[in-house]
């Protein structure tokens, strides 16, 4: 196995289970991502990946109307070049920081209930729940979220401009 062959497979493993999608089309996006702006071809796809035209079809055309990936044509040349839709990236991280925003609001949900449970135990009761966890949390979603949207930031700005 080449060096772009095990990185396609490793990448292919990550996005299919972080963004659950059918292998195939995981490892169709990694290859675009290691591709870049040249793109790829239909037939370099199948060859690459081992996979059937049809198959290939299937997801290229599954990709395209979840509006993750893109074709372009090149002048003299017949054939359709795939790639990464831009802005994936930036709505990606757009998802991710709801998601977080939509845990941080459960934890502090989960937090105040249970400090309430804890306001009517005596203080030496041993079931008093532990509240640390839920501090140390939700300070690593604000760090978290407050780098992912200075990021998110700087990649717009350089979309823009391209």
């Amino acid at each position: 196995m080449t060096k772009k062959e095990n990185l396609i497979e490793k990448l292919g493993v990550h996005i299919e289970s972080k963004e659950q999608l059918a292998p195939l089309a995981a490892r169709i996006l990694s290859t675009l991502i290691l591709t870049g702006k040249r793109g790829v071809t239909f037939e370099s796809l199948v060859a690459e990946l081992s996979a059937s035209k049809s198959t290939i079809s299937t997801h290229l055309t599954t990709l395209q109307a979840a509006n993750r990936i893109t074709y372009h044509t090149k002048c003299g040349d017949r054939k359709k070049y795939f790639t990464l839709i831009p802005d994936v990236m930036i709505k990606s991280m757009s998802q991710m920081l709801k998601n977080w925003k939509n845990e941080r609001d459960l934890h502090l949900e989960i937090m105040e209930y249970k400090k309430e449970v804890n306001a009517q135990l005596p203080e030496d009761c041993s079931e008093l729940f532990d509240l640390e966890f839920h501090h140390d949390y939700l300070e690593f979603l604000s760090q978290a979220s407050a780098s992912m949207e200075k990021l998110q930031k700087r990649l717009t700005e350089k979309h823009k401009n391209d």
